[in-house]
């Protein structure tokens, strides 16, 4: 019990701060650092009951999130509020678990022999808005996309510019897609993914944006359109290879529609493929867990090897040249604390 009850504390500490996030409660305490609350003054600037806001003090108080002092007096670190506003990763994380909490028995079932090969995409709903609300925020955080192009070299943001022929695979929710497009209006840009509601909500948006240099489209992976071949300058993809069925069928189509001087970009998680030695992070946890509900289960599912979300940059590297690229075609960035950027150059790319 004594190894287990930090877990335990920390599993429903969680919950409640995702139930003060949909109540309003961290952005209220945000705008006002340093105050001091009574339970009747937070709930009447938030908006909320008291008797609700009164229990959710409890649990987070006792959790150590909140102090609570004699007289019912309540305080929280500027720090701890600011991390935890809607566009927070943490927020966004522990949101997350939302989607996977009424799955456990499906999950459960996929472990036994005889069940399922995993739990679907039809199974979350809800997952491309989760994505694209996280994307959204790491976006925001690190000046995305003019900071990730100057990052990468190669000139891409100089060629982006002047105006070349953009793809981005797997683009879901789109929100990076239409970030460049706005940035870098002299250029176009094709985005595909296979589901077409979630690419329907992309053109409204798209077209509110005003955005007449990128078309969103259905395509797969494994079998893009013959028109394609040798068409694009630049190719790039966000958080998506480690969870498709077939990602060595996919690393091989990039290098098809790029064009024989071009560059591709791929994010992925910055892990180690040892999993002895990426275990010794605690942090791994996290993205153990989300691989465990959804970057393995749905690759499975869908009849795919099931990379997960922590198959390491050490896989990676050795897949991208089993595609066809050569060893001194790639490179990796790392980028703060998740995220791995392999960058993959034909003939002279884009200088």
């Amino acid at each position: 019990m004594e190894k287990l009850a930090p877990i335990l504390i920390s599993a429903h500490a969680g919950s409640a701060i995702v139930a003060g996030h949909y109540a309003g409660l961290w952005t209220t305490i945000h705008q006002h650092p340093d105050k001091k609350w009574t339970i009747s003054e937070l709930s009447e600037k938030a908006g909320c009951k008291e008797r609700w806001v009164k229990e959710w003090v409890g649990v987070l108080a006792s959790a150590g999130v909140l102090k609570l002092e004699e007289g019912m007096i309540i305080s929280c670190d500027k720090d701890v509020a600011k991390t935890l506003l809607p566009t927070s990763d943490i927020l966004q994380l522990l949101s997350e678990l939302q989607m996977f909490m009424d799955k456990e028995d499906k999950i459960g079932a996929c472990f036994k022999k005889d069940g399922p090969l995993g739990v679907g995409y039809s199974d979350f709903p809800k997952f491309q808005e989760w994505m694209g609300n996280w994307s959204c925020c790491r976006n925001k955080e690190k000046n995305f996309p003019e900071r990730f192009m100057k990052l990468v070299e190669g000139g891409v943001h100089e060629a982006l510019e002047k105006g070349i022929k953009v793809l981005e695979a797997g683009c879901g929710r789109g929100q990076h897609v239409m970030a460049v497009a706005q940035r870098y209006p002299n250029s176009s840009f094709v985005a595909f993914d296979i589901d077409e509601k979630t690419l329907e909500l992309n053109r409204v948006d798209a077209e509110k944006l005003g955005l007449i240099n990128l078309e969103f489209v259905v395509e797969d992976f494994c079998n893009m359109r013959p028109e394609w071949a040798n068409h694009f300058d630049y190719v790039m993809m966000y958080d998506c290879m480690h969870d498709l069925p077939h990602p060595d069928k996919a690393m091989e189509g990039l290098k098809t529609v790029l064009k024989d001087d071009g560059v591709v970009t791929m994010l992925d998680i910055y892990a180690s493929s040892d999993m002895v030695k990426e275990t010794k992070n605690p942090m791994s946890t996290v993205l153990y867990n989300i691989s465990l509900h959804h970057c393995m289960s749905v690759s499975l599912a869908s009849g795919g090897v099931g990379l997960g979300a922590c198959w390491g940059v050490e896989l990676a590297q050795k897949m991208l040249i089993e595609a066809g690229w050569e060893e001194k075609e790639l490179r990796l960035f790392r980028d703060g604390f998740m995220d791995a950027i392999f960058v993959m150059t034909k003939g002279k790319g884009l200088m």
